[in-house]
C-alpha cells in the first residue's frame, strides 16, 4: 500500500511484522488479536490481513491490524479488531485516523470498515455495577457516531468479546498472597487438586489431540463452541508457546488411588490408636484429636468411593483442557472446559490457578478470564460461569462495542436489507407449522 497522507500531515502506510509488534507489544491497548503471533496464524489460513501504521513527523502514532473479508456475493468488510491502537482522548487524531482508513477501505473496494477499539465503555465492579465516576467512555461512542459509524450495541458477543471478568495482579508480591485474595471456597478447590495430585501440561504437536478430545468432548457436554483440530494445530505451528498455551490439567489415577489408600491406612491406624487411648484415659484432648483424624479418614473412605467408576486401567486421565494466550499486559483464558466425567477433580479450578501463578511470575498485569455472561441474574445463561470466575477475584470489564461505518453507501444499504429479508423470512419460516408426515 502506498503511503497515504491526510491535511493534518499524518501518514498512514504499512508496517512490518517487527514495527506492528514492536509498537502493539507496549501500547495500553495491547491485546492478543493485535499481535504479529496472530497476524501469522491468519496469513497461514489464508486470510487477507494489512498491518498500518500512521506517522505524526515521522512517529507512530496509531496502528492495526485489517482483515478483509469477502462473501459469496462479492461483499467485503474491512475491520479492526480490538483496534485500532491509538489514543481516543486525542479527537482529532482519531478523526484523522478514521478519515484515513475509511480511505483505504475505499481503496480496496470494501463496502463497510469495522472498528471494536479495546477500551472499556463504563467501569464496572465485581457484580457488575456501573462506576462511571472511575472511567466513562460514552463520549467516544457519541464522537464515533459523529464521524459516521453506527455502534452496533453491548449486547453479549462470542466473537468478539465485548464482556469479560479481569483480575488484576499488580501489586500482588507472592503466590500467597494471590490465593488469599481468592474466596475461600476456591482457595479450598485449588488446595484439594493440588494435594491430590492434579498437574498441568502444556499441549505440544504430539499431544494435541489429548488436547482436542477433552476440549471436544467438554464443549459437546457444555455446550459451548470450540474450533477445529486444524485450528489448534495452525496455531501451534505458527505462534510461540508462550503465545499459545493449549493447556491440560491431568490426574493419575493408579497413583491418585495408591496415595488416598495410603493416606487412609495412616488415618484408619492413628484414629485405631486415639480410640484405644481415650477408652483408657478417658482425655477429652483426644477425644476431639480423634474426631478430626476420624474424619479425614472417613472422608478418604469417600474419595475412594467416588473414583471407583475409574478403574486403574484409565492411567493419566485428561480432565480439563484451556486455550490461553499470553501477550502484552495479559493472560487471557479463551475457552476450554472441564470434561464432566472427571468434573470431582476440579480441573478447571487447577488450570485457571495455574495459569494464574505464570501471569504473577512472568510479570503480567492481569488475569483475563475472557467471555463472561449471566452477569445480570443466577436466571441468565452463563450465571454458574460467572460464579466461578468471581471466585477468583477481579471486576467486570465491559468494552465500547463494535463500530460499523459504511464505505461505499449502495452495496452497504442493499446488504442491509437482503440481511433483513433474510432475517424475516427465517422468523416467519419458523412460525409456520410443519408438513404432516404421510
Amino acid at each position: 500500500m502506498n503511503p497515504t497522507k491526510a491535511g493534518t500531515g499524518l501518514e498512514l502506510g504499512v508496517l512490518s511484522d517487527a514495527e506492528f509488534e514492536a509498537f502493539a507489544l507496549t501500547h495500553p491497548q495491547n491485546n492478543f488479536i493485535q499481535s504479529a503471533d496472530f497476524v501469522r496464524f491468519q496469513r497461514a489460513r489464508g486470510q487477507v490481513v494489512e498491518l498500518f501504521g500512521v506517522r505524526r513527523d515521522g512517529e507512530l502514532v496509531a496502528a492495526g491490524k485489517l482483515n478483509y473479508t469477502t462473501n459469496r456475493w462479492g461483499y467485503k468488510v474491512c475491520e479492526c479488531a480490538k483496534g485500532p491502537l491509538m489514543d481516543y482522548a486525542d479527537a482529532a487524531l482519531v478523526r484523522d485516523v478514521v478519515g484515513l482508513l475509511k480511505e483505504r477501505a475505499a481503496g480496496r473496494k470494501a463496502a463497510e470498515l469495522r472498528i471494536s477499539p479495546n477500551l472499556p465503555y463504563i467501569a464496572r465492579d465485581e457484580d457488575g455495577a456501573e462506576h462511571p465516576e472511575i472511567t466513562d467512555n460514552r463520549p467516544l461512542v457519541a464522537e464515533l457516531a459523529r464521524l459516521g459509524f453506527e455502534h452496533q450495541g453491548s449486547e453479549m458477543d462470542f466473537v468478539n468479546v465485548n464482556w469479560m471478568f479481569i483480575k488484576k495482579l499488580e501489586g500482588i508480591k507472592d503466590s500467597e498472597e494471590l490465593i488469599m485474595s481468592t474466596s475461600y471456597r476456591t482457595r479450598k478447590a485449588i488446595r484439594k487438586a493440588e494435594k491430590n495430585g492434579v498437574f498441568l501440561e502444556q499441549a505440544t504437536l504430539e499431544t494435541l489431540d489429548e488436547f482436542y478430545n477433552a476440549l471436544s468432548t467438554a464443549g459437546d457436554e457444555k455446550g459451548f463452541v470450540y474450533r477445529e483440530r486444524e485450528y489448534y494445530e495452525q496455531l501451534l505451528r505458527t505462534t510461540s508457546p508462550e503465545f499459545t498455551k493449549l493447556m491440560m490439567a491431568k490426574i493419575d489415577i493408579p497413583a491418585y488411588r495408591k496415595s488416598i489408600t495410603e493416606r487412609l491406612e495412616a488415618e484408619s491406624a492413628a484414629a485405631a490408636e486415639l480410640r484405644r487411648e481415650v477408652e483408657e484415659t478417658g482425655s477429652k484432648k483426644k477425644a476431639n484429636r480423634l474426631k478430626v483424624v476420624q474424619d479425614l479418614a472417613d472422608s478418604y473412605e469417600r474419595s475412594l468411593k467416588d473414583i471407583e467408576r475409574f478403574p486403574d486401567s484409565v492411567g493419566v486421565a485428561t480432565v480439563a483442557a484451556i486455550h490461553f494466550v499470553c501477550f502484552g499486559d495479559e493472560v487471557v483464558c479463551v475457552i476450554g472446559g472441564t470434561v464432566q466425567d472427571y468434573i470431582y477433580f476440579n480441573g478447571a479450578t487447577s488450570l485457571y490457578w495455574g495459569m494464574m501463578l505464570h501471569g504473577l511470575e512472568q510479570g503480567y498485569a492481569r488475569y483475563n478470564f475472557y467471555g463472561t455472561f449471566g452477569i445480570e441474574g443466577q436466571d441468565e445463561e452463563g450465571h454458574g460461569g460467572y460464579q466461578f470466575k468471581k471466585g477468583f477475584g477481579g471486576e467486570v470489564v465491559q468494552l465500547v462495542g463494535d463500530f460499523v461505518m459504511p464505505v461505499r453507501p449502495l452495496p452497504f444499504r442493499a446488504n442491509r436489507l437482503a440481511r433483513a429479508a433474510v432475517a424475516v423470512a427465517r422468523t416467519v419460516l419458523g412460525k409456520l407449522p410443519l408438513k404432516r408426515q404421510a
